[in-house]
């Protein structure tokens, strides 16, 4: 099961997804393999935009993903929110092995 936290507090945000879904085996993972190009893309992209000054912690590891932002622009607000409408929809797609976080 991925687990998927997200906050939104003082001007910024974060997203944190935790754990290999389980789907299949490692390396035949569709859903995993999913959130994961979903996460490491979303934070290329605030990147290569120039906006990597609003990035304020990104971790990708194995299993793990953190990534923490200034939402003072829309774009990278823009950005962000299409990560979690992204991963909210393999949440209702994949039920059993994608859950966010209350």
């Amino acid at each position: 099961m991925t687990n998927i936290l997200v906050e939104y507090k003082n001007k910024e945000a974060l997203i944190e997804v935790v754990g290999h879904t389980g789907y299949a085996n490692s390396g035949e993972d569709i859903v995993c393999a999913s959130i994961s190009t979903a996460c490491i893309m979303t934070a290329n992209l605030i990147d290569k935009l120039d906006f990597r000054y609003n990035i304020l912690d990104l971790v990708c590891d194995e299993g793990y993903f953190r990534l923490q932002v200034k939402t003072d622009s829309d774009v990278v607000l823009g950005i962000f929110e299409n990560l979690v409408e992204t991963l909210d929809s393999l949440q209702e797609q994949y039920p059993k092995y994608v859950k966010f976080k209350n």
